[in-house]
């Protein structure tokens, strides 16, 4: 990519990573560019004359065409969408029931002893007792059958 073609107003592609952590890209607009070629965004993010973010801390970002951004973003809808209808087919089948059930139970009965004064302790006694619950109570859902 040749950034020198680029102008201030213009969109560019910002890549960040399309792997096992997932996908991800945006769209931004061109603020500044040098005389050498490093692009300045209008978030403030900088990048070189060969595209890679400047200072970054961790993985750094590549700006690529408003084409491939498109695509990784349109990748990533995807994948949420599927996942989402995943999550969706689990809570509607018996064992997500269960499991959903089972944390609400739970977190209604750690509200109740956090109201009356049993707070979360500093030993961990709390976090032991919730898992006990939890385990006492999904053991009873998949004994029993629900009545609706």
């Amino acid at each position: 990519m040749n950034t020198l073609e680029l102008k201030p107003g213009d969109k560019i592609g910002v890549f960040f990573y399309d792997d096992r952590r997932g996908t991800k890209a945006t769209i931004e607009e061109v603020d500044n560019i040098s005389p050498t070629g490093i692009v300045t965004l209008k978030s403030g993010t900088r990048y070189t004359s060969k595209g890679k973010e400047i200072g970054a801390l961790g993985d750094p970002t590549y700006l690529c065409t408003v084409e491939k951004a498109q695509s990784v973003i349109d990748k990533a809808a995807q994948r949420q969408q599927q996942n989402e209808e995943e999550y969706k087919a689990y809570l509607t089948s018996p064992e997500g029931r269960r499991d959903k059930a089972a944390a609400l139970a739970v977190q209604a009965a750690i509200k109740v002893l956090n109201q009356y004064g049993w707070y979360a302790d500093v030993e961990g006694h709390m976090d032991v007792m919730e898992a006990e619950i939890e385990q006492i109570i999904k053991k009873y859902l998949s004994e029993h059958e629900p009545t609706s």
